[in-house]
């Protein structure tokens, strides 16, 4: 018989909320993500001072502010955003936990994948929830070995999620080698890979709840029609059961 896996209604919100007002992730000592409201001359958008509606300016930066999913325009030079890639509407994940070897995330973490998944959630051990409003620093995170990639890649993963702000060392000389070997970019190279390899997405800066076991689920991604090589998004987790 053939066994399909169906939703049961549990889902995991995985994005960290970006509040422009409170605490919020960082990385890279990029400044935090605020909100100010539109304002010109003689008027200002903000019911709080009379406006008649509220319309906020908001700036951020996708990558160093909090959970966003990025294409592999972030290492070309050819311009390629994430409004290029057709996110699927749900797709199989596995969450795996890992706990690195000082720093170093590397192939035998992943030893216990499935032989096949096309999206993967790794989830970094300790999983405390400092996560949520952290601020990254090089010499503390987290990253994977190009081995490590190259074991996620060979397992099929097309959607790679993690709770950090890089696959790689937050300062690595420019080297980006996990990147690099997750989208098949040569070292040293700008230029765009196949059309297979440009289907590919990483979400960096998610928060996986203790809530949540290592295992099977379906996966969406939301994520806005900006025209960036990343932007802000909210990746959810869909608990399954089994049918025939």
């Amino acid at each position: 018989m053939r066994r399909a896996f169906i939703p049961t209604g549990g889902r995991f919100d995985l994005s960290i909320p970006l509040d422009p007002h409170g605490p919020q992730p960082s990385a890279y000592g990029a400044p935090p993500a605020t909100a100010r409201p539109y304002s010109g001359d003689g008027f200002t958008l903000d019911t709080r001072h009379g406006g008649p509606v509220n319309c906020d300016v908001l700036t951020l930066t996708p990558h160093c502010n909090g959970t966003h999913t990025e294409s592999v325009g972030h290492i070309t030079g050819d311009r390629f955003p994430l409004s290029a890639v057709q996110l699927p509407v749900f797709v199989p994940c596995v969450v795996v936990s890992v706990a690195p070897s000082g720093r170093e995330i590397r192939p035998e973490h992943l030893e216990l994948l499935p032989n096949t998944t096309a999206a993967l959630v790794v989830r970094t051990l300790p999983n405390d929830v400092s996560k949520r409003a952290r601020r990254w620093e090089n010499d503390t995170t987290p990253y994977f070995t190009p081995d490590a990639m190259r074991l996620v890649r060979a397992k099929g993963v097309a959607h790679l999620l993690v709770d950090l702000p890089s696959l790689d060392p937050l300062y690595d000389g420019g080297a980006l080698a996990a990147h690099r070997a997750f989208w098949d970019v040569p070292p040293g190279s700008q230029e765009l890979p196949s059309e297979e390899a440009r289907r590919r997405t990483v979400t960096e800066l998610i928060f996986v709840p203790d809530e949540v076991p290592d295992g099977a689920y379906l996966l969406s991604i939301h994520a806005p029609n900006i025209v960036a090589d990343a932007v802000p998004s909210r990746p959810i987790l869909f608990e399954l059961e089994s049918g025939e």
